[in-house]
């Protein structure tokens, strides 16, 4: 039924009203719709509604009453004339057959006319009140709902017993479907309200929601000269979960992570889902930082509890940025600005991690931002170069293998080293740009060298985490083909800890490029928790012993014994093993006698740029 037409035309017996009663009828009509289409608090229109009624029936009073929010019982939502002390008497009824007029026709759904409360059945276990408030007659319709369900009443009472007319009966019906478009309006009002200040997947407040609590909490602290904390969560590895598990997975992950977070808190911590995986929290009047810390580390430990993820256990982590008012910010953009910056330091130190911000973060930060920036350039400006560094046959001592290495000579003529802007390539995406063009231009070189004569060696190449994502072996492989690149002579190299934490990930793309003839070696290896099991099942062919296993030969017996073990497992799963930073003479005689098929490091050769490999590779020839 269209809220906007007039109940009038709906009731034939309308024609039986005099031309003032319809009059009377429109006017009502037309002022509630008025009110509500000028957006009034419904309780205002409610109250407008029942005084209009009250003043078309002398020596009566109106009220409106609705289910509360356990749809068991009736409270009174509009009655300007009724005192208090009835009010609170009305308040709680429970709709039943002899709940009085108002209980009665929401427990019937149906129209009540009651002319001698003090006789009526319906009116038993209401006798006092009638008595006590001169109630001789009430007259009550059902307030419904779309569904035709009643949800309320809006009851006429009179000081003197009387029988509804025809006009009193109309005004009621009329009132109540008014009643009725009034709560609608309402609802609507309050569901569009819940939309633009909720989020819809976890029902937590939303940003803009989120930002109210904070700008009042603001003021009020200023006011009493008082501390808050403001606390932003970031799940650890959540990109790579959701895209390993499904988005459908993801939001399941973010509603538990909102839950497993509420739990630790108390009623008035106001927590909020920016979006992604992201939450802010305002901790309000705190008295030290060690109460902040407290729920940080609560929080930090609830996470250890694994999460139950299509039937199956699952364990996160989140990282946590903390700063304070007023020391980190009087107002709410500082302070989630500063948040920001030291969960980002959070996460940089690892996994379920707490940092509280200092100025030296935001420093650090406009650093990484402004390197970001002189990156985008290098590679637009051609910036980049490549070193070779070779890696020799302990048997025949010939060059057999290359490792290429990147290297960064800014716009002011300064090298960067790879440590300090490959970490930050890697977290702005920009690696994959810049691993693309290190394998082209090798692959490049190598040809060239190759048409030239020079002897041919395997190029080893390094590989990111980022860069190895699903589709990257069909792109790899089109890079050989366009440099007419030879696929046997590639070899990739992956990091142990890498290979382990991403397995199920990065093996299905390591197989396609085995299959295609590419080879895989396993970097830094002794450095992770691979299992000589698991070793035999991946798609590689050679094991790289971390530098940090060779440095103390021959003064760490441990390392002695570490390097030895790693050489003997590769033979034993037929791979050819490269021990790496080898610079004395006593190193390279210790692996050499111990059978490791590859050299490389100082002692041999440092990285070498183009025109210095070059001619290493004229004079072996």
């Amino acid at each position: 039924m269209d809220n906007n037409v007039s109940l009038l035309s709906a009731h034939a017996t309308t024609s039986m009203l005099s031309v003032e009663q319809v009059n009377h009828l429109l006017q009502l009509q037309s002022s509630i719709l008025e009110s509500v289409a000028h957006g009034d608090d419904y309780l205002k229109s409610l109250d407008s509604l029942c005084r209009t009624a009250e003043s078309l029936l002398p020596n009566s009073v109106a009220s409106v009453m609705l289910f509360d929010g356990s749809n068991q019982y009736l409270e009174v939502k509009a009655a300007p004339s009724i005192p208090a002390e009835a009010i609170e008497f009305l308040n709680g009824l429970k709709p039943g057959p002899e709940a009085g007029s108002c209980g009665t026709a929401v427990f019937n759904n149906e129209p009540q006319f009651i002319t001698d409360t003090r006789v009526d059945p319906r009116w038993a276990t209401m006798q006092q009140f009638a008595n006590d408030y001169n109630i001789c007659s009430c007259w009550s319709v059902p307030i419904r709902a779309q569904q035709k369900k009643a949800i309320g009443s809006l009851a006429l009472s009179s000081f003197e017993m009387r029988t509804p007319s025809l006009f009193h009966k109309q005004l009621l019906a009329t009132g109540a479907h008014l009643a009725s478009i009034i709560l609608e309006r309402e609802k609507e009002k309050t569901q569009l309200w819940k939309i633009g200040h909720y989020d819809t997947l976890t029902n937590l407040p939303n940003r803009t929601l989120f930002n109210i609590h904070c700008e009042h909490a603001i003021e009020q602290a200023k006011r009493k000269k008082s501390k808050l904390a403001l606390l932003l969560f970031d799940l650890d590895r959540f990109k790579d979960i959701n895209d390993t598990l499904g988005h459908q997975a993801g939001d399941e992950i973010i509603k538990q992570s909102a839950q497993v977070i509420a739990s630790c808190l108390r009623k008035e911590d106001v927590l909020a889902r920016l979006g992604g995986d992201e939450f802010l929290l305002l901790l309000d009047d705190v008295e030290d930082t060690q109460s902040t810390h407290y729920v940080a580390e609560k929080i930090i430990n609830a996470f250890h509890t694994p999460l139950l993820i299509n039937n199956e256990e699952h364990h996160f982590s989140t990282s946590i940025g903390i700063s304070l008012f007023p020391d980190d910010g009087d107002d709410l953009q500082s302070l989630q600005k500063n948040a920001d910056v030291a969960m980002y330091a959070a996460k940089s130190k690892g996994h379920g991690k707490i940092v509280y911000y200092q100025p030296a973060l935001t420093q650090a930060i406009n650093s990484r931002i402004s390197l970001v920036k002189q990156l985008r350039n290098a590679i637009q400006e051609e910036q980049f170069f490549l070193h070779y560094q070779p890696q020799y046959c302990t048997k025949s001592g010939k060059l057999t293998a290359a490792e290429v290495l990147i290297r960064w000579k800014n716009s002011h003529h300064k090298l960067v080293p790879p440590l300090e802007f490959i970490p930050i390539a890697e977290d702005s995406g920009l690696i994959l740009e810049i691993g693309d063009y290190v394998v082209r231009t090798a692959c490049q070189q190598c040809v060239k060298w190759w048409n030239k004569g020079l002897p041919a060696f395997t190029l080893s190449v390094n590989l990111s985490v980022k860069q190895l994502q699903s589709g990257y072996a069909e792109k790899l492989l089109n890079i050989l083909e366009e440099t007419q690149f030879p696929p046997h002579l590639l070899e990739m190299e992956i990091t142990e800890s890498l290979l382990m934490e991403k397995e199920s990930e990065v093996i299905p793309e390591l197989n396609k490029l085995k299959a295609s003839g590419v080879l895989i070696a396993m970097d830094d290896f002794g450095t992770g928790h691979s299992s000589l099991a698991l070793l035999k099942h991946l798609p590689i062919s050679k094991l790289k012993i971390d530098r940090s296993f060779v440095r103390d030969i021959p003064e760490d017996q441990n390392d002695m014994i570490i390097a030895r073990t790693i050489i003997a497992m590769g033979q034993t799963l037929d791979l050819k093993v490269v021990a790496e930073g080898v610079e004395t003479e006593i190193q390279k005689a210790f692996l050499s006698a111990e059978s490791c098929d590859l050299l490389q490091g100082f002692l041999l050769s440092k990285p070498l740029p183009v025109s210095e490999f070059e001619a290493l590779l004229t004079n072996s020839n």
